[in-house]
């Protein structure tokens, strides 16, 4: 009986890596394990005290690792530290600010996002949810994110 616990700890293991998700079939796999040793052991008091004493030293380890971990020496060179923020100059967008309130011209069909000609500029723009035919004359209402928002002239 233990050495298909023992496979079944294994392979429960393999599929963690593999598929990781909330770390059911990790546990799964650790639990089966533990049990196989406390077989192999003899199913007595003493393995289980053993077995006993080894999960709470796995339990205490992982809640090492999730708090400890990435700040220790080897958490430092397994964890990636490159950070893409706007403050070191990482952007999706350039956010067009200088287009809010100027008027344009759609070069494309809005449903909703497509292009308008702005101050002799082609700019990627978006509806409030309106959708407008080419040659509809548009105002830029709002500059959000990189997102360009703009609304049917009155």
């Amino acid at each position: 009986m233990r050495i298909p616990l023992a496979v079944a700890g294994l392979l429960f293991l393999v599929i963690e890596a593999f598929i990781p998700g909330f770390g059911v079939f990790g546990s799964l796999g650790i639990l089966c394990l533990l049990g196989s040793l406390y077989l192999y052991l003899g199913a007595t008091t003493q393995a289980a005290a053993l077995v006993g004493g080894l999960l709470v030293v796995l339990v205490l380890a992982v809640l090492w690792l999730v708090r400890r971990g990435p700040g220790s020496w080897l958490g430092q060179h397994l964890t990636l530290h490159l950070r893409s923020t706007k403050a070191r100059g990482y952007t999706g967008n350039r956010e067009r600010t200088d287009l809010i309130g100027k008027s344009g011209v759609a070069q494309t069909v809005l449903r909703p996002s497509g292009r308008a000609l702005i101050d002799g500029q082609l700019v990627d723009v978006i509806t409030d949810g309106e959708f407008y035919e080419p040659g509809t004359r548009i105002k830029v209402v709002a500059v959000t994110g990189g997102r360009t928002i703009v609304r049917k002239e009155a």
